[in-house]
């Protein structure tokens, strides 16, 4: 007996269940795994390769369990092509566990939406053993060996609330973001360091060195006290900028709302970027101007010129100054920072060190993946950083 497409239809409207449906997928694959094995036998006559029975295999759907029976042949070359597919569904699988936590949900939330979503069908004990993949695969990359020369690292904290037994408190999660010598940027470290600290940025950097990175040209900083005594400990000759950003930032925190706006101005000047003939000189000179104008009304700003820190601020003035803005300020890591903190003030606290390391890791590949591996145009005009541009 024959049917036309729209009586196949309606026998399958009418009596096909969630039950059925499964029978029904059943039936259709291992029809078409086995029409693919004989198409496989028929092109390959001369090898005297046979048929070789089947073998069971069980996948989960929506609406249950699926019982597959494999087509098998006796050189062990067939494979379905349809395997590849149910292969697919479950790396999707998992990579719905990475995304979910990569949102901020707890290994325990994936297991309840699993559960939810697919009922039985996953246990914890699949869950779990999904979970401890994602995390060996983000524990891997963040120890993973590194290039030799990073011409450009900048560096900087983000801060999440972390319980440790008892008590919840702020802690530091360090960021290195490295510019490869093709001119493309990488995440080279994520490390918990509780109290940001000089010292702790001192074993970072002693980190990143076992791991493979020996030297670097240009180390952008944030204004922590003693910085550039250890970048110049540990990468020796190596440049330092500290964030321009940062400085602006601290210091219209500490004049009135009426001045901001005409102070804002003042420091564009000093710190102008993008200029082929402004100079080292020139900016330390209009700094002086600047130290001068306000300091009867603000007598910090006379401090600028005597503290000795204050030269690692035009550091980037020795560049090319098509590449200045790139690198007098850490804004890359804030972008990045900006992400994480997305995932993070889901949760008031993390239960964990590990806990954070691993949902930030997540946003940092994915990062690197869409956005990061791209060469910045930019630095070829620079001959001192990428020399052989």
């Amino acid at each position: 007996m024959r049917f036309n497409a729209s009586q196949l239809q309606k026998i399958l409207d009418e009596n096909v269940n969630d039950y059925g449906a499964n029978k029904l997928i059943e039936f259709v694959f291992n029809s078409l795994m086995k029409l693919e094995r004989q198409a496989f036998m028929a092109e390959n006559k001369s090898s005297n390769n046979k048929g070789n029975g089947y073998r069971s295999r069980c996948f989960s759907s929506l609406s249950g369990k699926i019982q597959f029976k494999i087509p098998r042949d006796r050189f062990g070359q067939f494979y379905p092509f349809i395997l590849e597919i149910l292969k697919k569904q479950e790396q999707e699988v998992r990579e719905l566990a990475f995304q979910l936590y990569a949102k901020g949900l707890s290994t325990k939330d994936i297991e309840n939406v699993f559960a939810n979503v697919f009922g039985t069908n996953y246990k914890k004990s699949t869950i779990s053993n999904i979970s401890q993949e994602f995390k060996e695969l983000l524990t891997n990359w963040r120890n993973r060996p590194l290039e030799k020369n990073y011409p450009i690292i900048m560096i900087d904290a983000i801060h999440s609330k972390l319980r440790r037994l008892d008590s919840v408190e702020t802690e530091a999660f360090c960021v290195v973001i490295g510019v490869r010598e093709d001119k493309s940027r990488d995440i080279l470290a994520l490390e918990n360091i509780p109290t940001e600290s000089a010292a702790g940025w001192e074993f970072l950097f002693n980190r990143l060195k076992s791991r493979g990175l020996q030297t670097t040209k240009l180390v952008v900083a944030d204004g922590l006290v003693g910085l550039e005594n250890v970048v110049s400990k540990v990468f020796k000759n190596a440049k330092f900028q500290k964030c321009v950003t940062h400085f602006k930032r601290s210091l219209l925190a500490k004049v009135r709302n009426s001045d901001k706006s005409e102070i804002s101005d003042d420091l564009k000047e000093i710190f102008c970027v993008g200029q082929e003939r402004y100079t080292k000189e020139i900016a330390l000179k209009n700094l002086d101007n600047f130290a001068k104008k306000w300091g009867d009304k603000y007598r910090f700003t006379k401090k600028l010129l005597n503290r000795d820190d204050v030269v690692y601020y035009f550091t980037f003035l020795e560049f090319d100054h098509r590449i200045q803005r790139l690198i007098y300020t850490t804004n890359w890591i804030e972008n990045l920072n900006k992400q994480f903190r997305k995932v993070l003030k889901i949760r008031n606290s993390m239960p964990s060190d590990e806990s954070v390391l691993l949902l930030l890791s997540k946003v940092a590949m994915d990062k690197v993946d869409k956005y990061l591996n791209y060469p910045i145009y930019q630095f070829k005009f620079d001959k001192i950083l990428f020399p052989e541009s």
